[in-house]
């Protein structure tokens, strides 16, 4: 925890190299350990990057899933700092200058965003997204909303697109679901899934093909068939999922006992392109 805020702080912070490096060798400028979170905070392995992540909020944490899982995020960085924001000159009126510097020890603030997200345009070429995640009541205070004028010049100059992220922009329900998909992404501890994975996945998209079926009986049926262990078949289902071989409507709540044909599932094609067929649709 985070005592005071002072250059003792900061130049410890600057040698562990925290808000510093890109893809796995990011390190976030807050660990989940530093600071007291009204919400609840969550170290989670993020594949897209190959390192745990530091979330702070529930809120931080749906939105991380939405970033997850999105084919065209290439780096999460999360708990960003604008090191060099004072070296930036931007125009601060008198009232922003009190927001500068830390009001007991007058060390310069160490301004951080929710994320900084590194996309990939269809030509290939990146760039780079702002990100803020707040609750939209925390809009309401104006020292709140004179922090987000600062980091929103910072950002307009240079160049980068910012914005503001709140509750009713985020699907929870969504992103729950992607959260639950992706904690099978990796299935390397199952070794009576990893041996079959082939003849699993080919049988698994047979029986989602009756669209009277459910989730549940397609799961129980692959598991007495291949002698598995119970629940081995939903974490394949959910590994398929993880890994974009299986979609889904993901935005409503899902329950197993539910026929597949009220979810819109797909499957890609047997040659692994883009092609894809519908399941009970």
């Amino acid at each position: 925890m985070i005592r005071e805020w002072n250059e003792t702080t900061i130049n410890r912070f600057l040698k562990e190299k925290r808000g510093q490096g890109t893809g796995k060798d990011y390190k976030p400028w807050l660990l989940v350990q530093d600071i007291a979170s009204k919400g609840r905070s969550t170290r989670i392995f993020g594949h897209t990057t190959q390192r745990v992540h530091h979330m702070l909020s529930d809120l931080q944490l749906y939105y991380f899933y939405l970033l997850e899982f999105d084919d065209n995020v290439t780096d999460i960085r999360e708990q960003y700092p604008l090191l060099d924001f004072h070296d930036m000159n931007i125009q601060v009126d008198e009232e922003l200058t009190k927001k500068l510097f830390d009001s007991k020890t007058q060390v310069p603030h160490i301004f951080t965003i929710s994320f900084l997200v590194t996309r990939k345009r269809e030509n290939g070429e990146h760039y780079y997204q702002a990100r803020i995640i707040k609750q939209s009541q925390e809009l309401e205070k104006n020292a709140t909303l004179q922090r987000l004028e600062l980091q929103r010049r910072y950002f307009e100059k240079k160049g980068i697109d910012f914005g503001i992220v709140t509750e009713k922009e985020i699907n929870k329900q969504l992103a729950r679901n992607i959260g639950w998909a992706l904690n099978s992404y990796d299935i390397q501890d199952y070794p009576s899934l990893t041996m079959n994975l082939p003849h699993l996945k080919r049988d698994m998209v047979q029986y989602l093909s009756n669209k009277s079926d459910t989730f549940q009986g397609i799961f129980s049926r692959l598991e007495r068939e291949y002698s598995l262990d119970e629940g081995l078949g939903l974490i394949l289902f959910k590994h398929l999922i993880a890994n974009k071989k299986v979609s889904m409507d993901l935005s409503k709540k899902i329950y197993l006992t539910s026929n597949i044909e009220n979810y819109h599932v797909e499957v890609i094609g047997e040659n692994g392109g883009d092609v894809r067929y519908a399941v009970g649709n």
